[in-house]
């Protein structure tokens, strides 16, 4: 029997399970295991060493014979195999072609499931997968499974630029005769496709506290900051003025991370980013400009009052980065452009190392967004105004650690700044870029 508390949460592809998990984990304080991670790191290893995964006996070989240690470093479940780290290539193109051949392998599943279950003798963790609630921990009354409607998982995956064929993704899950993905008897169901990541959290807290997990009471609903009156009417004008004249639509927002602190990374196009991304949220966020706008008498007035934090134009880095740490550290929300400045072209810029250095300041979570349609509706340096559609497309939320950044190389803030514009630029509009 574990000696922890283990919550179970399964679901098929693109359901939202992962994202919830995490949320979930770091609701309680409790550790986070992604066993898909380990299925792929796996994937990963068989594949380095040239196995055909068409072979069943000859990837159980390859399994058998590797040193697979697990870890738990700063609540997160992290593997390696002879070794070697496979982190950074679990979503490699081959590996997600592999993945569900390989982890369809009777003996295979056998002897992961086996690492599975030693977590439950470190922590108490949050587990999440197609079977940990069914074969990893039959025992756990803390079970839910995740779902959402076909159609809102194939929607997306195609906004992250994921083709997978969701159905015969399904099929291959639920048909595999080791470990099937399926709905254990005593799991709580809980659809996604209409709720935000908060939301669906919300109701597993509610749950596991009629289930009897003790759960301190401030816990069990994240807390929402309000809006004040000047705030509230600038985000309902913008929304209704942007949805009548740019045909403004945003795209996942049930996405993004409603309580706590959390950066919203998105590119930037135009004046109008601002205003517009803040409508992702349904709290209030806070955003950097530069001091002298508030020399106006009417702008020095009004802009504090939308939750605007003015900055030094001189010396503008470091007293834009303490005040977005301060923010972070008070659980509020901020919006950060990692290129910088407005795009020249409309095309994706690098990333600047600022965002990375605040991440590793604060460890908070990043939701990456990306906007299309803002240069073509305003451009940078243009007069003009055009009525061009815009939409906001928002990513996963991206939970960073402190192994993130435990190589102190000064390229570390550069490099965890790269990682955000990688997922800012993985994001499409319903799949056609």
């Amino acid at each position: 029997m574990p000696t922890h508390h283990i919550i179970a949460i399964d679901g098929p592809a693109a359901s939202g399970k992962s994202s919830v998990a995490r949320a979930l984990a770091q609701r309680l304080g409790f550790s986070y295991v992604n066993s898909g991670a380990m299925y792929r790191a796996v994937t990963w290893h068989v594949l380095q060493r040239g196995v055909n995964v068409h072979e069943p006996a000859a990837v159980a070989s390859a399994v058998e014979q590797s040193s697979i240690v697990c870890h738990l470093i700063d609540k997160q479940s992290r593997i390696s195999i002879d070794d070697h780290d496979p982190t950074p290539h679990l979503r490699d193109d081959d590996v997600n072609r592999a993945v569900s051949v390989v982890s369809s392998v009777p003996r295979l599943r056998e002897i992961l499931v086996a690492r599975l279950r030693q977590y439950a003798n470190k922590d108490n963790v949050v587990m999440e997968g197609r079977d940990i609630g069914s074969v990893v921990f039959p025992e756990t009354p803390f079970k839910f499974y995740i779902d959402a409607s076909p159609h809102v998982r194939v929607q997306r995956r195609l906004a992250e630029g994921q083709r997978d064929e969701i159905a015969a993704r399904d099929r291959a899950d639920s048909s595999r005769v080791a470990s099937p993905l399926v709905i254990a008897p005593d799991a709580a169901v809980i659809d996604t496709s209409a709720l935000t990541i908060d939301g669906v959290v919300d109701q597993i807290m509610q749950r596991l506290v009629r289930k009897g997990l003790p759960v301190h009471s401030q816990t069990v609903t994240a807390r929402r900051q309000r809006m004040n009156p000047y705030y509230w009417l600038g985000y309902t004008l913008s929304r209704l003025l942007a949805q009548i004249f740019f045909r403004f639509r945003i795209l996942h927002r049930e996405r993004m991370i409603q309580s706590g602190p959390v950066i919203l990374a998105m590119n930037h196009q135009s004046f109008f980013d601002p205003p517009l991304a803040g409508n992702a949220s349904d709290r209030a966020i806070f955003i950097l400009t530069r001091k002298t706008l508030l020399d106006h008498w009417f702008w020095g007035w009004l802009l504090p009052k939308l939750n605007i934090i003015p900055v030094d134009q001189e010396g503008s880095d470091r007293s834009a980065l303490k005040a977005l740490i301060r923010i972070l550290r008070e659980g509020e929300a901020t919006l950060v452009f990692p290129e910088g400045g407005r795009t020249l072209d409309g095309n994706l810029q690098p990333a600047q190392p600022g965002i990375g250095l605040v991440i590793a300041k604060t460890l908070a979570p990043v939701v990456p967004m990306r906007i299309f349609g803002a240069h073509e509706a305003w451009a940078r340096g243009s007069k003009k105004i055009r009525l061009h559609p815009i939409t906001i497309v928002v990513g996963h939320p991206i939970f960073f650690t402190q192994a993130d950044i435990a190589e102190r190389g000064k390229d570390v803030y550069q490099r965890l700044s790269e990682r955000v514009m990688n997922e800012i630029a993985k994001l499409t509009i319903d799949g056609n870029g």
